[in-house]
């Protein structure tokens, strides 16, 4: 008995396939919550605090270093225009990935005043302007 996968070999030459996407597949925003770029002062337990840039969430934050915290809990201060003093949260860290500036590390909060978590949503409430046609038209009719 021959072997007929040896003699029968397909290819696939007559469909080409591109090397390269058209397009990124993902060019929206696919997080739940918007994020918004302000200065954070990170504090470890028992170490100094540093200052750094980060991004910031309702649900917590993520923050570029070039000494990222040795331990999983942090504590995140900052300001928001909304909210009158520093906002101190009490946050545990989820990630952390390399980058040629630093590493990046991801926390989530775990211990926010309300009233802090409602300033925030206040603030980026008031940044985030309406696409085009919404709001329009709502509220307020006008009498025939």
């Amino acid at each position: 008995m021959t072997d007929r996968r040896a003699l029968n070999r397909r290819t696939r030459s007559l469909i080409a396939e591109p090397l390269t996407r058209k397009r990124e597949r993902r060019a929206d925003e696919r997080r739940d919550s918007p994020r918004r770029e302000i200065a954070l002062d990170v504090r470890e337990p028992g170490r100094k605090s540093r200052s750094c840039m980060g991004d910031l969430s309702l649900g917590g934050a993520s923050f570029v270093t070039t000494a990222p915290p040795s331990g999983d809990s942090v504590e995140l201060l900052f300001t928001v225009p909304t909210f009158i003093g520093p906002i101190i949260a009490s946050a545990v860290v989820i990630a952390r990935k390399g980058l040629p500036k630093g590493t990046q590390v991801s926390v989530v909060f775990t211990d926010l005043d309300i009233e802090a978590e409602l300033a925030i949503a206040e603030w980026f409430d008031a940044r985030s302007p309406l696409p085009s046609g919404e709001g329009q038209g709502e509220g307020v009719r006008a009498s025939a």
